[in-house]
């Protein structure tokens, strides 16, 4: 098993590129929102849904990485 230190410092870079993912996805909406053509804005979607999908790979991913303290189900 990895010691508390390594896991820590995995856990801040996952947090770290996951803030990025969400910035991103916030940069595509502003986008989206000046984008007139229809065939743009079907990419720019579909760019928003990769990244939401990134985000949500490293939120689990980061879970598991933060403390070994599990989630709490309630």
């Amino acid at each position: 098993m990895e010691s508390n230190n390594t896991n820590y410092e995995a856990a801040a870079w996952i947090a770290t590129n996951n803030a990025d993912e969400l910035s991103a996805i916030q940069g595509y909406y502003n986008l989206l929102e000046i984008v007139t053509d229809p065939a743009d804005q079907a990419v720019i979607k579909e760019i928003i849904s990769d990244e939401k999908n990134h985000a949500h790979l490293l939120t689990e991913m980061a879970l598991k990485y933060d403390s070994g303290i599990a989630e709490a189900k309630d």
